[in-house]
């Protein structure tokens, strides 16, 4: 299966990213980052709650236009679920909705996968079928960090799993993930493919506070690609693009250049002959590979 493009929006609505150097987009810049997605047929775009006002800016420009929007949301509850959180909840939806100038969504996915942990779980998930029983959602996910995660998830309930994975990060590639999502039927939605853009920065420029060790594995990892004639930009991709059981991966950009240059590896033969032997990369100290312990 050839994985489709979809369009990550945290960079749309927040400064995000541990490369970025450029700050928040102008809203300007934004509409031509969209406009020329569209027309590379990127029909996908994945944002959240979170992602500052990022929800309202492609809402606005994309209000018209036949397009599958994937949103991620927290629960803010403690402890237990109750009538009241349902109805917050269903209050933030609808208010998002309304920003992103849909009538449904493809995707909803909850951020933490801990909501399925809390007491009276069975009010929250109700509300959730609710939202696809009323044609509000086509699928409901989640978004994971660990494999430990899934042991909570009701795998039955949902349809999407989103994950990270990359070069450095391949903990999820295992059979036994693999089949057991494959056989609840459930979508993989692939994130992280650069680890905020470390994969595609020369070691020189990676943050000191970074793992030294880390920090050498690139420099080996660095070396390689060079020897076989290939861009970081490029070895990154063709390791995602070969991967053979996402149905859409995630990227995010910020600037056209950014997305015309990604979108152009993409589409290459050149990244359909790549060599390398990928797993030799991997990286499993889990504070180096995971974007929340960098802090």
């Amino acid at each position: 299966m050839e994985s489709n493009l979809c369009l990550g929006t945290a960079q749309l609505g927040n400064i995000y990213g541990i490369t970025n150097k450029k700050g928040k987009i102008s809203d300007n810049h934004i509409n031509k980052i969209l406009d020329s997605a569209i027309k590379k047929e990127i029909t996908f775009f994945d944002t959240a709650h979170a992602y500052g006002d990022a929800e309202k800016k492609i809402g606005k420009y994309l209000k018209n236009k036949n397009i599958n929007v994937i949103s991620k949301f927290s629960t803010g509850v403690k402890k237990i679920f109750k009538d009241n959180d349902i109805n917050i909840l269903e209050d933030n939806f609808q208010q998002s909705l309304k920003r992103l100038n849909r009538k449904y969504i493809n995707s909803y996915l909850l951020h933490n996968h801990n909501d399925f942990k809390k007491d009276n779980k069975d009010l929250f998930i109700n509300w959730l079928k609710g939202l696809r029983d009323r044609g509000l959602v086509n699928r409901l996910g989640v978004s994971i960090y660990e494999e430990k995660d899934l042991e909570y998830i009701p795998l039955d309930e949902i349809q999407v799993i989103q994950l990270p994975i990359s070069i450095y990060d391949q903990r999820f590639m295992k059979d036994s993930i693999l089949k057991k999502l494959q056989d609840n039927n459930i979508s993989i939605h692939v994130r992280s493919i650069f680890l905020q853009g470390l994969l595609l920065e020369e070691s020189s420029k990676w943050p000191n506070f970074l793992n030294k060790s880390f920090i050498n594995h690139h420099i080996n990892y660095q070396n390689e690609v060079t020897r076989n004639n290939l861009t970081l930009l490029e070895s990154a991709t063709s390791f995602i693009k070969k991967l053979g059981f996402a149905e859409l991966t995630l990227f995010g950009v910020t600037s056209i250049s950014e997305l015309n240059c990604f979108y152009k590896c993409w589409n290459s033969k050149k990244i359909s002959n790549v060599n390398l032997d990928f797993s030799l990369y991997k990286w499993d100290n889990i504070n180096d590979i995971d974007p929340r312990k960098w802090y």
